[in-house]
């Protein structure tokens, strides 16, 4: 029996897009909407008055990742078989999921859904969510990297069936995680070009992979590898870093090569070079700056030299380069130009 509900009542906010979100006042319109990035809903039904039915969303596109913020009164859906994987987090609300007969139990506070390749049906209260469309490739292989492990190994996470997903884990809160993210989102939405320079899509895959299977990661610190595959780590890294040193290097420029968690990137550096990744980074380009300064020829100028090298203060290359090589780079340019 549908219920019937005062009009002055407010739906739950939005996790991000508040400002400008797109108002359904149809289930129809819902529907659409949602296809964005849950493909394969048959039908929505208003579970009251279809006068009183409202939906807010907004949507964002960060690199290839599909993100929705949606919040809408109570509904019931009936879902066809869909190719695309979603994660559904509640901010607000609950609701039940029949997919691929197995019933799933989403809450805010308690459950978020993860749902592959799913078809089934719904029913909700009141409810805000932020759903995720997921490339199931990168998650595993993000997931993997933050290991430290080969992106070819075979998969950790279970990826394979829907499942509920716990969203308070010992004294981890992925709500408020994710609420934060949501929040960057926001910030970001008005810039997209900077939303996908942000490094946003790696944050959401990253604490998703986390999310998925928090054991693996908490236990994370037993997982040592041998001493000379992470040699070969290392090296594919120094490797990398050599090619580019008069390029823009960053941590997780290295990370990325290396296949290895940001913790135990710079644990095995400071284990095996005594110094972390982006000061080894620093020492090799004060290296090709002395080169440099040693083979000067006229017109060449210490400022020049040294924002070649991607110092762009000349205090701070100064301090640098003395404190490694024991002497001022304005003492060997002088030297090399006064031959």
């Amino acid at each position: 029996m549908k219920q019937s509900r005062n009009l002055n009542t407010h739906l739950p906010a939005l996790a991000f897009g508040e400002r400008a979100p797109y108002i359904d006042h149809s289930v129809y319109d819902m529907r659409e909407r949602l296809k964005f990035v849950l493909s394969g809903v048959v039908e929505y039904e208003s579970l009251i008055c279809n006068d009183l039915f409202r939906h807010h969303c907004a949507t964002l596109t960060v690199n290839r990742t599909n993100i929705v913020a949606t919040a809408s009164t109570p509904v019931k859906a009936m879902i066809g078989q869909t190719n695309k994987s979603t994660l559904l987090i509640p901010l607000f609300g609950r609701g039940d999921l029949m997919a691929n007969g197995n019933r799933l139990q989403w809450q805010a506070s308690q459950n978020a859904v993860f749902l592959p390749n799913f078809s089934g049906r719904s029913h909700s209260t009141d409810r805000s969510i932020l759903m995720i469309g997921l490339d199931l490739r990168k998650l595993e292989s993000v997931a993997l990297g933050m290991l430290g492990i080969s992106p070819c190994s075979a998969p950790i996470l279970n990826l394979d069936l829907p499942r509920e997903i716990k969203l308070h884990v010992g004294g981890v809160s992925f709500e408020a995680v994710f609420r934060q993210l949501a929040h960057l989102l926001d910030h970001y939405s008005l810039h997209p070009e900077l939303l996908n320079q942000s490094g946003m899509e790696d944050s959401l895959y990253r604490n998703i992979a986390v999310m998925m299977d928090p054991k693996l990661y908490l236990d994370a610190s037993t997982f040592i590898p041998n001493e000379s595959y992470t040699s070969r780590l290392l090296d594919r890294v120094r490797q990398y870093a050599q090619a580019h040193l008069l390029d823009s290097i960053t941590l997780s420029d290295l990370e990325q090569v290396s296949c290895m968690s940001r913790r135990k990137l710079h644990y095995s550096f400071l284990l095996h070079y005594g110094c972390t990744p982006m000061q080894w980074v620093r020492s090799e380009r004060l290296k090709l700056a002395q080169n440099r300064l040693q083979s000067a020829i006229p017109g060449d100028t210490l400022s020049k030299i040294a924002m070649e090298h991607g110092f762009t203060k000349l205090f701070t290359f100064s301090n640098y380069y003395l404190k490694q090589f024991g002497e001022l780079p304005s003492t060997v340019i002088t030297r090399a130009l006064a031959r």
